[in-house]
């Protein structure tokens, strides 16, 4: 009998070792599953740019049939959606920010009083708050920009039109006046031929000091991202504001840059019980410089998790030391 007991022991102490506890589960999933005629259904999880006529939200915002196999979400912004900044004279005379021949935006902004005028169509996690300072959290999506984007070619002296399709903030405020904070994470695809340029970017700093102080750093640029092509987006992101944060992006499953300091606005961002407060979570969509061109993004399988998702499938990638 004793014999026979090590023989079974010793037949079943590989398979023990070879078993490893399961990865995380997700915290949050979007897989734009719902039928495409109840788009309707996202706006239990998301909200939609405050500024946005709700008249639009429908021909905006809503899940569409993708030749991957399956639905997806798409958003689309035209010129005048949720428009910021704008004077009287700027909207008779249509003064765009963007064009063909790239952004004006510094030239605006130069001016005195100037202001750059914006519009967006976003997306926001509103169901529940995933993202908070001192608090790492991992994520990923899949975006794919059309075939349609507008083929910029800029000048010399003028950059790619800014073009965000995610973002994470922190807002700033002094003396009860908004200060206009950069969002402290985002991502941006601008148009430029027949490509993208796609890259990360971390702002840090004062935004309510005058002048404002704060330093932006981009990482993961990519200069001539292929349209009509899904691409994913893997994120692990630990908001600090000190020398403790950090940031990794992966895109197509290769480690594609980090960074390392601080991020949002220490002197006059939001706080909730004395603490740093991410009061604008992820976003996803469009936001840009004004401009006339309609533009429209798709998004697929968006995934949070609150626990490094090493070995889980909607992951994919290895972590980065």
């Amino acid at each position: 009998m004793t014999a026979l007991r090590l023989i079974l022991l010793a037949a079943l102490a590989p398979a023990t070792a070879q078993a490893a506890p399961a990865p995380p589960q997700p915290v949050f999933i979007e897989d734009f599953a719902e039928s495409a005629d109840t788009p309707s259904a996202l706006l239990g999880k998301w909200g939609i740019s405050k500024g946005l006529d709700a008249k639009l939200w429908a021909l905006r915002v809503g899940i569409v049939a993708d030749p991957i196999g399956r639905t997806v979400g798409r958003i689309a912004v035209e010129e005048g959606d949720a428009l910021d900044g704008a004077s009287p004279a700027a909207l008779s005379a249509k003064r765009y920010v963007c064009d063909a021949h790239g952004s004006r935006a510094a030239e605006i902004e130069a001016e005195p009083g100037g202001i750059a005028p914006t519009e967006r169509a976003e997306i926001q996690v509103k169901s529940r708050e995933l993202v908070k300072f001192g608090v790492p959290v991992w994520y990923r999506f899949a975006f794919k920009a059309p075939a349609d984007w507008p083929r910029d070619v800029p000048l010399a002296d003028r950059p790619p039109c800014r073009t965000v399709i995610h973002q994470i903030k922190q807002n700033s405020a002094r003396n009860g006046a908004d200060c206009s904070a950069s969002p402290f994470f985002k991502i941006e695809a601008r148009p430029v031929g027949q490509g993208v340029r796609f890259f990360a970017q971390v702002a840090a700093g004062a935004a309510c000091a005058e002048p404002p102080t704060v330093r932006r750093t981009q990482f993961c640029v990519i200069d001539d991202l292929p349209r009509e092509t899904w691409h994913v987006v893997n994120v692990r992101l630990f908001p600090a504001q000190d020398d403790s944060g950090r940031a990794d992006l992966w895109l197509d499953g290769r480690h594609c840059g980090s960074y390392r300091g601080p991020m949002g606005d220490p002197e006059h961002g939001t706080r909730r019980d004395g603490h740093p407060f991410i009061d604008a979570q992820p976003r996803f969509g469009i936001y840009r410089d004004w401009r006339a061109e309609r533009q429209t993004i798709y998004f697929d399988r968006i995934v949070f998790w609150d626990a490094d998702p090493a070995g889980h499938p909607d992951w994919g990638v290895a972590p980065q030391q």
